[in-house]
């Protein structure tokens, strides 16, 4: 038996696998990222056991323990060394867990192990050179070269959302500016529009968010769609700027697959067709020639499943 984990900025996703890396049982937590990293490790390794109990499953069961984190991971020595969301700076992660549970425990970035297993699991590993995008509570970004993951030679490559689309745009979390996570990702977006909102705006956006009494990227992408001013500029930008950063990783990588998922993407209906749109007007004639650009189709169990499969 295997567990996975994945640790996002909003939420914890738990499965367990058997060995052929059959999915048997699913759930998911929220984070409480606010909390810090050792309520985060605990919280983790209480829903391990509770899952073990709940499936009468013991400890020595387990062959592996495998975690997909957002951040910069040393998969190494299972350290995440930089977690911009998470507000995490060289967390033993691995190790933690490890000497917890006395179990081999693998930590990956998260969205390596989600492009890996939408890869495998979803598209049959038949593309050679895959780029994954997911847009989240911020942007994540994968990278199958060769049919392997590209890491860099200090496991941290890959950051594509913290490619620099404009220098002086929005402060990211990372402590630069103008990332594509600073413009595309869902907290960045939310706090934008709450920002809106404390000022004083009110038009469809306001109407549809205090219906439910929150915010959610269909409300927003709604509110454009209905002729809201208000969310013109912000939801134009979300667009563009999405565009350009999947153009520049089509001329730059001239992959066969490029795959785009995520929270902000699932709770659309446009976005991503608009975006490819883009890709499709902009990217250099040959590098876009014959690259597959698609939605991802797991949702929450890519990364669950990724990560059982990936080894170092």
């Amino acid at each position: 038996m295997r567990i996975s984990v994945d640790i996002g900025g909003t939420k914890i996703s738990f499965g367990l696998l058997d060995e052929n890396t059959q999915l048997l049982f699913f759930d998911k937590t929220e984070t409480e990222k606010e909390k810090g990293y050792e309520f985060v490790r605990d919280k983790v390794v209480n829903s391990i056991l509770k899952i073990l109990s709940a499936n009468s499953v013991t400890i020595k069961d387990l062959t592996r323990i495998g975690i997909a984190c957002a951040g910069q991971i040393d998969i190494k020595t299972g350290t995440v060394k930089f977690s911009p969301n998470l507000k995490w700076r060289d967390a033993p992660l691995g190790k933690d867990i490890e000497s917890i549970f006395s179990v081999e425990t693998f930590v990956e970035n998260d969205v390596n192990a989600a492009t890996y297993g939408e890869w495998k699991f979803a598209f049959g590993a038949e593309s050679e050179n895959v780029i994954g995008v997911f847009l989240g509570t911020g942007v994540g970004g994968g990278i199958i070269l060769n049919k392997r993951i590209y890491r860099g030679f200090n496991f941290v490559g890959g950051e594509i959302g913290h490619m620099i689309l404009n220098p002086e745009g929005y402060l990211c979390n990372c402590g630069s500016r103008g990332c594509f996570e600073a413009v595309c990702g869902g907290d960045y977006i939310i706090r934008r529009v709450r920002h809106l909102i404390a000022e004083g705006y009110r038009g469809k956006l306001w109407e549809l968010a205090k219906a439910s009494e929150e915010i959610h990227m269909s409300h927003i992408e709604k509110a454009y769609y209905l002729g809201d001013e208000g969310v013109k500029r912000l939801w134009e930008e979300v667009i563009e700027y999405l565009g350009c950063g999947l153009t520049s990783l089509v001329n730059v990588f001239n992959p066969d697959l490029l795959i785009v998922g995520g929270g902000v993407i699932k709770g659309t209906e446009r976005l991503f067709a608009e975006a490819k749109k883009i890709v499709e007007q902009r990217a250099m004639p040959e590098s876009r020639n014959g690259v597959r650009i698609e939605v991802a189709r797991l949702g929450d169990w890519a990364a669950l499943l990724g990560i059982a499969s990936l080894d170092g």
